[in-house]
C-alpha cells in the first residue's frame, strides 16, 4: 500500500511516498480503516522538521497526519461485530477521526490502524464531495472546543478577540464563541478573507490594512476585551496583552507557546489541551450537519504532492483546511 514517510527531520522534501508499505494489523481496540482523506496540520510541518516538541523521541522513518476520513474495514481481536455496531462503526461505515496525544503514527497511508475511540461515524447524508471537509475537522474541532470551554471558559457576555479567524482552528472558534454566549466578536485576518470572517458572525480586523490593537481600543473605548484566542501566537501574543481587560484571559494555541510575558504581568494565560473522546467528535458532527460550523477547504491536493502540501502550510495563510486526498 502506499504510504507517506520521512526518515529524518528536515524540509518538506524529505517526504517520500512509500508504494510497498504493509498493511497494518489492528491492536486491541482499534480498527483498520481504508483513508480517503487526510486533513492537514500546523503541527505536522513542526513534526517533520522536528522543532515541535512531538518530535523528540520519536521512532523514524515516521508517517505524517492526524486526522482523517475514511471507511472502516476491519477490527481488531477484541472487538466483535456486536460491539463495533454498538459504537456504531460497523466495517462499512465511513467514520472521521484524529489520533489520540499518545499515538505517533500518522495517518497519510492508504490502510490504517486506529483506536476505535478516536473515531466517531459520518452521517449517510453526507455526499462524498463533502468528505473533505470532514478529514479536516477533528483536529480542529476538538482544538477548538478545548481553546473555547476548557481553557477560556468562556462565559455568556463576554468578549472576544480571535487571531486568525480564517485559519482552520478559526473559522471553528467564531461560531463556538458565539454559541458559548460571547456578546461581540472581533476575528483579525488579511483583508482579502474579511468576508469570510463576517459569514462567520465575527467582525473583522483586517491586519494587514489597520493596526489591530488600535481597532480593538477604539471598539471597546479603550477597555480591552475579556478574552483573546490567539492561534498566531508568535507575533501577537505579547501584543495581546496590551488589549485584554484585567480580569481576562489569553489563550494560546501552541503547545510549546511561552506564557511567562503574561504571569510577569499578572495577566491569565492558558494553553489548550486536546480532550479526544466520542462526545466531542458526536459535537462535531452535530455542528457540521446543522451548519454551525461550516468549516471550509481551501485545497484538495493528491497523495504524491504532500511536499508541496506542507510547504503551503508553512507559508501559514491557509484560510479554512488544507486536504489530502489520499486515494489520489
Amino acid at each position: 500500500m502506499r504510504e507517506i514517510l520521512f526518515d529524518r527531520f528536515g524540509g518538506p522534501d524529505v517526504l517520500t511516498v512509500r508504494t510497498d508499505s504493509p498493511r497494518p494489523e489492528p491492536a486491541p481496540g482499534e480498527v483498520l480503516v481504508e483513508v480517503a482523506y487526510a486533513g492537514l496540520n500546523p503541527l505536522d510541518y513542526k513534526i517533520r522538521d522536528g522543532s515541535s516538541g512531538r518530535a523528540e523521541g520519536l521512532e523514524l522513518p515516521a508517517g505524517t497526519g492526524r486526522e482523517m476520513v475514511g471507511t472502516v474495514l476491519a477490527a481488531g481481536p477484541d472487538l466483535d461485530e456486536v460491539e463495533l455496531a454498538s459504537r456504531g462503526l460497523a466495517p462499512g461505515t465511513r467514520v472521521f477521526g484524529m489520533r489520540g496525544p499518545q499515538d505517533a503514527r500518522g495517518v497519510a497511508a492508504e490502510v490504517i490502524a486506529i483506536s476505535a475511540d478516536d473515531l466517531a461515524p459520518i452521517p449517510d447524508s453526507v455526499t462524498e464531495e463533502e468528505l473533505p471537509g470532514w478529514a479536516g475537522l477533528a483536529l480542529a474541532g476538538l482544538t477548538a472546543i478545548a481553546t473555547v470551554h476548557d481553557a477560556a471558559g468562556l462565559r455568556e457576555g463576554q468578549s472576544v478577540l480571535i487571531h486568525g479567524g480564517s485559519g482552520g482552528v478559526g473559522q471553528l472558534l467564531i461560531p463556538m464563541a458565539l454559541e458559548a454566549g460571547a456578546s461581540r466578536v472581533w476575528a483579525t485576518g488579511r483583508a482579502a478573507n474579511a468576508e469570510r470572517i463576517r459569514e462567520l458572525g465575527a467582525e473583522p480586523i483586517a491586519y494587514d490594512e489597520v493596526d489591530w490593537q488600535q481597532a480593538i481600543r477604539e471598539a471597546t473605548d479603550g477597555d480591552g476585551v475579556d478574552v483573546v484566542l490567539d492561534t498566531h501566537y508568535f507575533s501577537t501574543f505579547e501584543p495581546s496583552l496590551d488589549v485584554v481587560r484585567p480580569d481576562g484571559i489569553v489563550v494560546a494555541l501552541p503547545s510549546l507557546a511561552d506564557l511567562a510575558p503574561a504571569r510577569e504581568r499578572g495577566v491569565r494565560a492558558a494553553i489548550p489541551a486536546i480532550v479526544p473522546g466520542r462526545d466531542r467528535l458526536d459535537q462535531l458532527v452535530h455542528g457540521m450537519r446543522s451548519g454551525a460550523y461550516p468549516l471550509e477547504v481551501s485545497q484538495v491536493l493528491p497523495l504524491a504532492q504532500i511536499g508541496e502540501a506542507h510547504r503551503i502550510l508553512e507559508q501559514g495563510h491557509t484560510r479554512g483546511k488544507l486536504v489530502i486526498d489520499v486515494r489520489a
